[in-house]
């Protein structure tokens, strides 16, 4: 079967605007993680998250369609015209034969609660007209095609944390199915605003010991972790086959190698603590890609920094690279831009990809002492130099849900 490839990144995240700004970010061990703005912070004992900050929306967007769409609309446009900027494209091939898929956990809450505040304080008559429009899902995907023009396939995924990852395997299936010859993959999440920031605070899934110090604060696999960091943003991969890859002389960052998925069918909360049908999804990526343990160099772990999930991965991991467990790198990328919900595949994806084009496995810059349940290879604190050929990427969600992903580096 002809390869599927990554030719463009577009990136909209806490740690940079753009996939040069983001690869020195990752690999400058830059942290997006900051004190609280875009909600009053007073009632929440966790007063840090990771927001995009100095975004314009004008520069991708005219000031009145900036205006009124959701802030997750404007990063899945941003994220859209940065990727094709990145594949060297002024604009879609072929638009019937391109697609977009977006995925979500979020979606636009902040127009919801926005609409919600005014028809509680305000009444009905204050409701804006277009509120059907833009208060779904749906919206981050038919925006950004009504903004490109693009007229195939354009969808949402909404499958919680593993979204982003769905997506990316969603569509390279797709293409290989002959539906598409170049897709827009990608993922959006908005979700710093009040009612959801409560209700993560209320739960004790965030951190409290680092609101003076706000870069410490996500800690996967460390033994001091407290919980995860709220965070925000987008990014999206322009998606194709080789052959038309090849044919436009663009480079090629990657293949998209293998996906996997599986549903404990256990929990809307957290995962079977066995991790039998996680570690399934991860040895189905693997097949597809027809690699085993022993080819892989890096592993882009979930890593919440949460005090459950980060044993639960690492036993995963364990089960799936079995001898290989001293040797394969392991990165934790929330450490510098957050727990963006169903973005987070997307963003930690990215960072692999722009680990392996630039040559460096990313890091968990925040990981000071290991704890011992989650003894793995791990890149702590600074990159470390080295050429990755295969890395897999993992992603865990509410309602028990698994997603892998490998990427391949080929040669141009």
């Amino acid at each position: 079967m002809e390869r599927i490839v990554i030719t463009g990144i577009g990136c909209v995240t806490p740690i940079g605007i753009g996939i040069e700004a983001f690869s020195n970010a990752l690999r400058g061990g830059v942290s997006g993680i900051g004190p609280l703005t875009l909600c009053d912070p007073t009632p929440y004992e966790c007063r840090v998250a990771a927001e995009v900050r100095d975004f314009d929306p004008t520069r991708f967007l005219d000031l009145r369609e900036a205006k009124a769409l959701p802030r997750v609309a404007q990063f899945a446009v941003a994220a859209s015209r940065l990727a094709l900027e990145s594949a060297k494209l002024d604009k879609v091939p072929d638009p019937t034969r391109t697609g977009i898929v977006f995925g979500t956990s979020s979606g636009p809450i902040d127009y919801l609660f926005e609409q919600q505040s005014l028809f509680i304080e305000r009444g009905a008559r204050r409701m804006h007209p277009s509120t059907p429009m833009f208060a779904h899902n749906g919206v981050i995907a038919s925006e950004a095609a009504i903004q490109l023009g693009v007229r195939g396939n354009v969808f949402t995924v909404s499958s919680a944390c593993t979204s982003g990852a769905d997506v990316i395997g969603l569509g390279r299936m797709m293409i290989a199915g002959g539906g598409s010859d170049v897709m827009l993959l990608g993922a959006a999440d908005a979700p710093i605003t009040p009612p959801l920031f409560a209700a993560f605070d209320r739960l004790g899934m965030m951190p409290r010991a680092y609101n003076d110090d706000p870069g410490a604060a996500c800690r996967p696999f460390d033994v001091a972790r407290e919980g995860m960091v709220l965070g925000e943003g987008a990014v999206v991969f322009v998606v194709e086959r080789e052959l038309h890859a090849r044919r436009r002389g663009v480079e090629i960052l990657a293949e998209i190698a293998g996906y996997g998925a599986t549903c404990d069918a256990s929990s809307h909360f957290r995962q079977e603590a066995s991790g039998e049908d996680a570690s399934r999804a991860v040895r189905i990526a693997l097949d597809m890609a027809a690699i085993s343990s022993k080819d892989l160099d890096y592993v882009s772990a979930h890593g919440t920094g949460t005090r459950e999930n980060d044993p639960f991965e690492t036993r995963v991991l364990r089960r799936v690279l079995e001898r290989e467990c001293g040797r394969v790198l392991v990165g934790a990328s929330k450490s510098q831009f957050g727990h963006t919900l169903g973005a987070s595949g997307a963003l930690e994806a990215a960072a692999v990809i722009a680990g392996m084009r630039d040559g460096y496995a990313p890091a968990n810059i925040s990981l000071q002492a290991v704890d011992p349940e989650c003894d793995l290879a791990h890149v702590a604190r600074d990159v470390r130099v080295c050429e990755m050929r295969a890395a897999l990427s993992t992603n865990f969600g509410f309602g028990s849900r698994n997603a892998a992903l490998v990427f391949r580096k080929i040669e141009n």
